[in-house]
């Protein structure tokens, strides 16, 4: 019965606090015993927050004029022609409420640990970095969405989101600075990391490659990219697995659309460092490949081959190739080839070109047949640079990550370009520097709460 009202408690009541998200929830049993805590700590809310939208709003997919034209009022569309404004005041963001509802429930355990009364002290330690780990890795995913970069320079004026560590449903929070924020998830990265385990008791439960794949990604995102290198590397310490693509095969290699003979499964995936997923695969409905995405994939790289389609489910051609649906989640694991993507990130802007090239090299020959495998080389570090970036398109489709890499791209000089939606009936836009870069806060949080403040348009 409790795992009932955890979920239902998850799912309605928590994401809709009345001042600053929605309503005040009502008549809830609090957890109480340790295992309560423990349940709360590890629910699967934690693990499949993802955004579906930030591959719509990335320059890998293309979606055809009939598609847009016909969601024109809707985030749908919005999020892919790049529009200052994604929702409507009547309208939930998903990603925002979604983020606090967890920034909820890991303060309610956080206040009410040194209070329960039973459990030994390693399963509270545990439920504590598990608490500080979700916060986090929460935090991290609005201040990308919904804050400007990380500039060192103005990251004590720059507005972030909202920060709450304790549940107050009273409360009317301000934005506060990019720096807070950022201060915040680094303490409770750091606080966690030696409270949690090597592996976790169950998927849902965060480990120590985890923290540090977080912390990766933090850095990586802030332009610190030796400190995002250190900790990748500290994450690779737990697995190095890679995926061999040699080993995959089409359930009818005529209709590719159906799918693989074999999937593997996200919490069991061989690369995974720490379970994540998004359950917006209908958000990628109607699209396909990005013309841009389909220059810097190699014809016989078997990513293209086993992850875009040719043809329907029925086997009929398509014009533009569009993505595999291989499970019923997006995979958004931190996983090893991130990981080895950060330290290769590292290597190339240090200079270090034969490193960086000796990362890329070792992903990509199990992203290749054999026969057709070649290994890069780069002549200097500007080029080992760009191959990892593109390496980076290619192989974090579908993860989530290309619309932060974006983002953060359009304050290096070598990356920073306009992005166009070359749809024929209309061309849409997103200029460098543009403040479109930043998500609004949501029309209906801020209609709630005065006091948070809109992003520039």
């Amino acid at each position: 019965m409790k795992k009932i009202f955890f979920a239902i408690l998850l799912a309605t009541s928590f994401s809709s606090c009345q001042d600053y998200l929605e309503i005040r929830p009502k008549g809830l049993f609090m957890p109480k015993m340790m295992q309560d805590y423990e349940e709360l700590s590890s629910n699967p809310s934690y693990k499949s927050n993802g955004n579906g939208y930030l591959e719509r709003m990335s320059d890998g997919v293309f979606v055809p004029d009939a598609s847009v034209r016909a969601a024109m009022s809707s985030s749908f569309s919005k999020t892919y022609i790049w529009a200052p404004e994604y929702y409507l005041d009547t309208e939930s963001d998903g990603a925002w409420d979604g983020n606090y509802n967890n920034i909820y429930n890991a303060n309610i355990i956080l206040q009410a640990l040194d209070n329960i009364p039973d459990g030994t002290t390693e399963r509270k330690n545990i439920v504590k970095g598990n608490a500080l780990c979700n916060r986090a890795y929460a935090y991290l995913n609005l201040i990308l969405l919904y804050a400007p970069y990380y500039d060192a320079t103005t990251a004590d004026t720059d507005l972030g989101v909202p920060l709450i560590t304790a549940p107050d449903l009273e409360a009317k929070p301000k934005r506060v600075s990019v720096k807070e924020v950022y201060d915040l998830i680094l303490s409770d990265l750091t606080e966690a990391l030696p409270l949690l385990p090597e592996v976790g008791k169950n998927v849902y439960r965060n480990n120590k490659a985890g923290a540090y794949g977080i912390l990766a990604r933090l850095y990586l995102n802030m332009g610190n990219y030796e400190k995002a290198a250190a900790n990748a590397t500290e994450a690779l310490k737990y697995n190095t697995t890679l995926f061999d693509y040699n080993t995959l095969t089409f359930k009818d290699p005529t209709k590719p659309a159906l799918g693989w003979k074999v999937v593997p499964r996200l919490y069991e995936h061989p690369e995974m460092l720490s379970y994540f997923a998004s359950s917006f695969t209908s958000i990628l409905t109607n699209s396909h490949i990005s013309p841009d995405l389909l220059e810097v994939i190699d014809a016989k790289d078997l990513r293209l081959k086993f992850g875009w389609s040719p043809t329907y489910r029925d086997g009929t051609p398509v014009e533009e190739l569009y993505p595999i649906y291989i499970t019923a989640d997006i995979n958004y694991n931190i996983a090893v080839p991130e990981m080895m993507l950060i330290v290769a990130e590292d290597h190339a802007r240090a200079g270090r070109v034969d490193q960086a090239l000796a990362q890329l090299n070792t992903l990509r020959k199990k992203r290749f047949a054999p026969s057709d495998y070649k290994d890069l080389a780069a002549a200097n570090k500007d080029e080992a640079l760009k191959l990892v970036i593109n390496e980076r398109r290619i192989e974090l489709f579908g993860k989530g990550l290309r619309w932060y890499d974006m983002k953060r791209l359009d304050k290096d000089p070598m990356f920073a370009k306009t992005y166009t939606r070359a749809n024929t009936y209309q061309e849409f836009k997103l200029e460098k520097g543009s403040p479109n870069f930043v998500s609004q806060i949501p029309a209906k949080v801020m209609l709630l709460n005065p006091n948070i403040l809109p992003n520039p348009r």
